[in-house]
């Protein structure tokens, strides 16, 4: 493998903290240092460098940093130049179109789920989400159907330190989620009623490569708007998406 350059590294690994800081507004100086386990003296000048070149922002009152505007704009030439992600968001929108509900796109990061793609329900009340937020695995439609090729032990192994709980309605039981996930791999269809959050389900479906799935797509519902029509219908445009994505992928 080839030599890392440690500069670079450490830049690389600061935009990808930041990328994924969630719903907090950033992190300090110090907290990004001891985030990433290195002196503030190193951190300092590439912090400073990203900033200057904007892509840090750097927030005053709270004395944070978080993405810049150049690193979204990376980030959406990527999106706008990389076939999947493009045919994606269009499938994604014809599912909106189609049922009038929040659809997400996401993939697995060890034990949590990250949202790489989201398209807005055009309804007022709909599920809070964020591109770039992680949620732990086990809470989310989109975590079951990634974990749907995985075995028992996998599953054990991969939660070693226990199933976080969102709600109490949460799966916090290895051998429970294992039998969730085995139902996913037969009908791949993946289920979640308020286990992310209160008065939201899910519907999901994995999207394989490889014999193993790499992504994940799902619709969140309020569940004052489920009906067990709407249920049947996203579960036909889950599919017909999936079977699309596969052929690119």
């Amino acid at each position: 493998m080839a030599q890392q350059h440690r500069s670079t590294q450490r830049a690389l690994d600061i935009l990808s903290l930041l990328a994924l800081c969630g719903d907090t507004k950033g992190y300090t100086l110090t907290e990004i240092a001891t985030a990433l386990d290195v002196p503030k003296s190193s951190v300092s000048p590439i912090i400073h460098t990203l900033e200057a070149n904007h892509y840090l922002k750097y927030s005053s009152p709270e004395a944070k940093y978080s993405i810049g505007r150049k690193a979204f704009e990376v980030g959406s030439a990527y999106v706008k130049n990389d076939i999947f992600y493009s045919q994606a968001i269009s499938i994604m929108q014809s599912i909106v179109d189609a049922c009038s509900e929040t659809c997400h796109m996401g993939e697995l990061q060890g034990i949590n789920v990250q949202y790489l793609m989201k398209v807005e329900s055009p309804e007022p009340i709909s599920m809070f989400s964020a591109v770039g937020k992680q949620i732990p695995a086990n809470c989310t439609a989109l975590g079951k159907a990634l974990l749907c090729e995985h075995t028992l032990d996998e599953i054990k192994a991969l939660f070693k330190d226990g199933l976080p709980k969102m709600t109490e309605h949460s799966v916090a039981d290895a051998e429970q989620l294992y039998q969730q996930t085995k139902m996913v791999r037969k009908t791949q269809i993946a289920r979640e009623k308020e286990e992310n959050y209160q008065f939201i389900q899910c519907l999901a479906t994995p999207i394989y490569k490889n014999e193993k799935p790499l992504f994940a797509m799902s619709v969140s519902v309020p569940t004052f708007r489920y009906t067990e029509e709407k249920g049947q219908q996203i579960e036909k445009l889950l599919l017909e998406a999936k079977k699309n994505l596969e052929l690119i992928l």
